[in-house]
């Protein structure tokens, strides 16, 4: 891939990002001056926290993050922390999914390509210590979707236990701090 055509993927996913965010936030001030709107949010607002931030889990094609829909369910009534509780709860299930896809696909792979396999399993091996720091590392501060590594950890059969903790703790700063990012730029700007 030459530089040029880099550079422009990379100007590209940002501006799908700040044209969804920018979208958000037209939708949110719509919202807020539309009392049947405002009462949509607040009888499926949960519901729809959940799927924003599940399907946002799983999509590895449009990372667009959850977060980015902060403003329409805060303008809908709903507090900030309850958004940030439930977009925790979607985004741990999106990757609890992934890496059981893994572990999954893990099967398929050791009989159709047991080289990669080995190579994985012989990178674990040799950085295990530092699992739980690079899985809490990837998940708070990394916007890219979690499956980059849950997936590889599921191939390998590495178990949940060894990671779950960081990983939950990861998403919530992740999440939180999005979250209170994307508001605190609606508030700035609404």
């Amino acid at each position: 891939m030459t530089r040029r055509k880099k550079v422009f993927n990379i100007i590209l996913f940002l501006g799908l990002i700040s044209a969804a965010l920018f979208a958000s936030f037209i939708l949110a001030d719509y919202i807020a001056n539309n009392h049947s709107s405002r009462e949509l949010i607040q009888d499926y607002g949960y519901f729809g926290i959940l799927l924003v931030s599940f399907v946002a889990g799983l999509n590895m094609f449009v990372p667009i993050p959850a977060a980015t829909f902060v403003p329409v369910f805060t303008a809908g009534g709903i507090s900030l922390p309850e958004i940030i509780f439930f977009l925790i709860i979607g985004t741990m299930a999106a990757n609890l999914l992934s890496y059981y896809l893994g572990q999954f696909g893990g099967k398929i792979t050791k009989s159709h390509y047991p080289n990669l396999q080995k190579k994985l399993v012989t990178l674990y091996s040799s950085k295990r210590k530092w699992l739980p720091y690079f899985v809490f590392g990837f998940a708070a501060f990394i916007p890219l979707p979690d499956e980059v590594y849950l997936i590889p950890l599921g191939i390998i059969g590495v178990r949940l236990t060894q990671f779950i903790i960081p990983l939950i703790i990861g998403t919530t700063v992740y999440q939180g701090l999005a979250a209170f990012g994307v508001d605190n730029l609606f508030r700035f700007f609404f």
